[in-house]
């Protein structure tokens, strides 16, 4: 897909010989003659805007356009300045501003054709570094392993780490599974190397090959830049591949092939590339039972679990949770610039009594809404606001209540389905008409 190029200029002549100009070098081009057209055409996102610094003939101090390059730097949209009255003094103070270069009427057609190639190629290049740094900026995750089921992890961690192993973490939502990644590339020869994330879940299916593998300029629609794929960013380092489980069955081949080989094309390209990253992968789905009912190819998963690793819920390393609360109001309160706050006693306790079925994603949020609400700098029970929240796997277990142990469950397995009834059955091992009734019989609401 060509770029998109906007020429601003209240003379029709010159938008007409610029018109012709660009279009015959193979771009895009739409014309304004009027300062009030300008920036609406360009919610159309131009790559590039030929600004003239006069729009009324009987001016010739540049103000006009300096006004309008304001508007367009602030939408980042590129400019390069042009003008029949040229200064030193005008250009310095457009550039001063944000143009990207400037160039005085008349012009050379072919330093013209050549300006507007090399900004769109900065343009281009600019772009690119801005989505390596976001994938590539490396985040110090901080790792909690007071309790004895985490000391065992850690163990296995630093067993398996220095491998180059593909790994396959387990564990229910918001346990913590991409920090365990992140702690396996920290701990491996690859530490130097790009961790490069993935949610399989959020590709939409027509994107999938794009995002994975990459594609060139022009390759499908709205392909205005060549892109740099995730598989080809990992390389030498890893690539954590979340929620896996999600992946649609008729993708899983492509998948398949580039971890067998680690050969791969981008989109529109004809030259294959090859991808040394380890494949640390993670879900909080029964691989083995999609495999059985058909949901999940076999040979993917015999590529994906070499190792298998168990994130414990949060329920399982209580001793854990001062830890985590500490770290989680240290984030919220430099977040929320607030004083640093500690917790109380009875607070600690309280959080060590709840059962967690959101796991420490729930035990943050949790820790957010207190240091939101709170205006001192101690949190106790009332501030944690955790009366209304659901009865703890403790409480049931202590009473003998089986109704409470039996709603308990019934709860989890709706919170870890999203509460869809027929995936909730299967968890807990009933049929759906099964779980219907006990809902009913509990007054519990379901999806």
């Amino acid at each position: 897909m060509s770029a998109l190029i906007v020429v601003a200029d209240d003379d029709e002549d010159i938008c007409l010989a610029l018109d012709l100009l660009l279009s015959s070098a193979g771009y895009s081009v739409l014309t304004v003659q009027q300062p009030q057209q300008l920036m609406q055409t360009c919610l159309q996102k131009p790559d590039l805007v030929l600004l003239d610094m006069n729009f009324r003939k009987d001016t010739t101090s540049g103000q006009e356009g300096l006004a309008l390059l304001e508007q367009l730097n602030a939408a980042q949209i590129p400019v390069i300045l042009m003008t029949a009255w040229a200064s030193v003094e005008l250009a310095v103070q457009g550039m001063l501003q944000g143009a990207r270069h400037f160039i005085q009427k008349p012009w050379h057609n072919r330093q013209l054709l050549q300006l507007v190639k090399q900004q769109l190629e900065h343009q281009q290049l600019q772009q690119e570094n801005q989505q390596l740094k976001q994938l590539l900026q490396p985040a110090e995750v901080p790792w909690i392993a007071v309790s004895p089921v985490m000391q065992q992890l850690e163990q296995l961690v630093q067993q398996v780490a220095a491998t180059d192993a593909n790994i396959l973490i387990l564990g229910e939502n918001g346990t913590g599974k991409s920090q365990l990644a992140q702690r396996l590339h920290q701990l491996s020869h690859r530490q130097q190397g790009s961790f490069i994330s993935v949610n399989m879940a959020a590709i939409p299916d027509t994107l999938f090959e794009a995002e994975l593998f990459g594609h060139e300029k022009g390759a499908f629609t709205d392909a205005k830049q060549r892109r740099v794929g995730r598989f080809a960013l990992a390389h030498q380092g890893t690539l954590f591949l979340d929620e896996v489980g999600c992946l649609p069955l008729h993708l899983q081949p492509k998948l398949l092939r580039v971890l067998e080989s680690g050969a791969f094309e981008a989109v529109g390209a004809s030259q294959s590339l090859h991808s040394n990253a380890r494949i640390i992968s993670a879900t909080n789905a029964d691989l083995t039972q999609m495999v059985q009912k058909g949901a999940f190819r076999q040979d993917l998963l015999y590529r994906l679990n070499t190792l298998v690793l168990q994130m414990p819920a949060l329920r399982q390393r209580t001793a854990d949770i001062p830890a985590l609360a500490e770290l989680a109001i240290a984030h919220f309160c430099q977040k929320y610039r607030k004083p640093l706050m500690t917790l109380t006693k009875d607070a600690i306790k309280q959080l060590q009594s709840y059962s967690w079925p959101g796991n420490v994603r729930e035990l943050n949020h949790v820790i957010e809404r207190a240091v939101l609400l709170s205006s001192g700098t101690m949190l106790d029970t009332s501030t944690l606001l955790m009366q209304g929240m659901a009865v703890t796997d403790q409480t049931a277990i202590q009473s003998l209540d089986l109704a409470a142990m039996e709603q308990q469950l019934i709860r989890k397995a709706l919170t870890q389905t999203g509460n869809q009834l027929t995936e909730a059955a299967a968890l807990l091992g009933i049929t759906r008409h099964a779980l219907a009734r006990r809902l009913e019989k509990h007054q519990m609401q379901g999806a």
